[in-house]
Formats: structure tokens, sequence, C-alpha cells
């Protein structure tokens, strides 16, 4: 494998932006039914869970003259388009992702020459899976029965709560249109803005960017994803995914589809 090729797919491996969940903590100054706001939330998004998806099968296709860049030559093509990926979402929302290999690429595979691209597609598409089904499959707020503190300004509403010993808070608008989630841990803090778009079925997450620093200023990761949909069965799904990273001053960017989806539905 070229080793501009493992270096630049090894990028991706650290800048894709880390899974959020909930929000942080912030004392209310007014009386909320924190209950009904949260059930409220949760409704004004597009969730695919509600609009009847079972599970899916997709594959994916990178587009590597885009990852490649410049580097893009007839022989690296040729090998990295015998590499083929798929993935699944169960009815349990469990993301798995496979891939196999045509026998044109079986030396290079013996080798482990194709390890880094492996594992760097696999880490792009699984973290995007993973905020994506933040916003399309879950959730960005908690389940109304979970402890979570409230606070309500005349323009933004901050929903608190403590993680895994990290701190995350979720902000909105007065409609409930999600402006950012921050998370800050003991060495790190990150930050994640969505891109909303409003649809008679509810916000549908569009894109988005992040940005990852250590205390330390050691290690910084900058990331913009935008995300095209396909409709299915009735149902809004991925179909280009493309993301442009800076990870420690150094730029790379991935873009891939989802295609010949296998989807059920109730």
């Amino acid at each position: 494998m070229n080793k501009s090729t493992s270096r630049l797919l090894s990028v991706f491996v650290v800048a894709s932006f880390m899974p959020l969940a909930c929000s942080v903590a912030y004392a209310s100054t007014q009386k909320i039914d924190k209950k009904q706001l949260l059930s409220n939330a949760r409704q004004k998004y597009y969730n695919l869970k509600r609009a009847g998806l079972v599970e899916l099968e997709s594959n994916i296709q990178p587009n590597w003259d885009v990852v490649m860049g410049p580097q893009t030559n007839a022989a690296t093509l040729k090998l990295l388009n015998a590499i083929h990926f798929s993935m699944a979402i169960d009815s349990q929302s469990t993301f798995n992702m496979f891939h196999r290999t045509d026998d044109y690429a079986a030396k290079q595979k013996a080798s482990g020459a194709l390890d880094a691209i492996y594992l760097g597609m696999h880490d792009a598409v699984s973290r995007f899976i993973s905020t994506w089904s933040l916003f399309m499959l879950t959730s960005p707020f908690p389940d109304p029965d979970s402890e979570c503190e409230i606070e309500q300004t005349a323009d933004q509403i901050r929903f608190s709560r403590k993680e895994q010993n990290n701190q995350v808070t979720t902000i909105t608008n007065k409609d409930l249109s999600v402006s950012e989630i921050t998370v800050v841990g003991e060495s790190f803090t990150a930050s994640l803005k969505p891109v909303l778009e409003t649809a008679p079925t509810g916000y549908i997450l569009k894109g988005y960017s992040g940005d990852y620093r250590t205390s330390s200023g050691a290690r910084e990761t900058l990331l913009k994803v935008t995300v095209d949909y396909q409709e299915i069965k009735g149902l809004q799904l991925p179909h280009k995914v493309y993301v442009e990273t800076v990870y420690e001053k150094n730029p790379a960017q991935i873009e891939w589809l989802f295609t010949d989806y296998q989807v059920k539905v109730r």
C-alpha cells in the first residue's frame, strides 16, 4: 500500500468527532416542567424509529479521488476499488461494518498492507454514525424521566447533566433547535455545532462542525461534515457524506456514498 495512502487514512482514525450524549449543569432560575419540555424537545426531531425503521443494510462506496487528491494514480485506485465496504444497523440500533476484498488485492491483504485502509474507513464511518444517530435514531435530549437540569433564558434553553465524569451542555434556541453541544472533561474540551434543516416531520441533521482540544494544547482536531439524503421506503436516509478534518494542522478530506440499501420497516 502506498505510504501516503496509509498516512492519510490514519488521520481519519483520530479526526472523527467523539460521539456526544446529553447535557450539562446550570441552575434553573424559573419553574419549568422538565418532563414536558424534554418530551416536546424529543418530538421536535425527525426520528427514523418513529418513522417506521426496523433495520437497514447498505454498501459504502468511498470516493478515493477525494481521499487521495493529487496523489491519485491508476494503480492505487485499482487497488482501493478492490476493497468493498458495507454496514448494518439492527433493530436495537447496533451498528456493524464489514469489508471484503477482490482477488486482485489478495497479496496486499495477506501482507497486512490494507489494514490502515480498513481501520481508517471503519473509524470514519462508525464515528459519523455515532453522531448522526444521536439526532436521527435516538435523541440529543435525555429521557424525560432522567436527571437533567434546565435553565431557560430569553433566547436560549440549556439542558445539563454529568456523564462519565464529563460536563455536557446542550444549548438550543426557543424552538428547541440545538445550536451547540459541549463536553468538558478532565483534560479536554469538545464542541459540536449541528446544521439542522426544518422539515414538516421535524429537524433533520444536514451536517455539523466539531472542535476537540486537549487542555495542554498538544492536540487539536477540527471537523466539518455535510450530509445529503435520499428517500428509501418513505424514510430519509444518508446518501453522501463529505468530511473535512484538520488534525495537528494537517488537513484531509474523505467522502463516501451509502448505496444499495436494504431496509426493513414496520
